[in-house]
């Protein structure tokens, strides 16, 4: 079940949002809502097991908090979207400074509510699908592909290198390979590299947007370098 939260500091458009979505989403959603973004903040921060996947936020132009908000909500928990709902449309360019998948503006109409709703869980949707799963005897994680910078293989135990941390797990490298989105290329018997994270590519090796070289073995260097320029759109000179 995914879970949405309602930002308004109006009770009676809290209450009609709510009675909408619960009526179209019935058990597909779990609804909370909260009369500002900075509460809805504070509530998550004091346990995050209350977050949700959707907020639905209510913005005017006096107040810059709602945006704020919103902001900090994307920094600090990753993949929430945004839809904001506003009166004053003049807010509409500040508004999209945040990012938000959609923008409704009230009176909120039914149909509008549920069109951005469902555009929101399309997205969520689509990144999952963009995941993998990497299972061992201790944990599962789930990763997002796009965050993966490179994957390094030794004795059939995977490294899998993230900005953040590096997971190691009993896998394949071809395996996890055939699970991977086509931006990822295998430069090496024991590589696999995210090509939307490269910032140079040679014989020599491969240079990461951080500095991390990766080797490039002599065998799967003109292939891996062809998949790189098709990649990019482009043709060998």
């Amino acid at each position: 079940m995914r879970k949405i939260a309602i930002c308004d500091s109006n009770a009676d458009v809290l209450d009609s949002m709510r009675r909408m979505l619960a009526a179209q989403y019935k058990r597909e959603l779990q609804i909370a809502v909260y009369p500002s973004g900075g509460e809805l903040l504070r509530a998550w921060q004091r346990d995050e097991r209350k977050r949700a996947d959707i907020i639905i936020m209510d913005v005017r132009a006096e107040e810059d908090g709602a945006i704020s908000a919103a902001k900090q909500v994307q920094e600090l928990f990753d993949g929430v979207k945004v839809i904001f709902s506003t009166a004053q449309l003049e807010c509409a360019e500040d508004i999209f400074d945040a990012n938000p998948v959609y923008l409704l503006a009230k009176p909120i109409r039914q149909e509008k509510l549920f069109e951005a709703v469902d555009r929101a869980l399309d997205q969520i949707s689509e990144g999952e699908a963009a995941s993998v799963t990497l299972i061992s005897k201790s944990f599962i994680a789930r990763v997002r592909a796009e965050d993966i910078w490179y994957v390094e293989s030794e004795r059939r135990v995977l490294t899998v290198h993230t900005e953040n941390e590096d997971i190691r797990v009993n896998m394949k490298l071809g395996d996890l390979e055939d699970k991977l989105p086509e931006f990822f290329v295998r430069v090496h018997q024991s590589y696999l590299v995210n090509m939307k994270r490269i910032r140079f590519f040679s014989a020599k090796g491969v240079e990461l947007s951080d500095g991390k070289v990766i080797p490039v073995s002599r065998p799967r260097y003109a292939n891996a370098k062809e998949i790189f320029l098709q990649y990019l759109g482009e043709k060998e000179v």
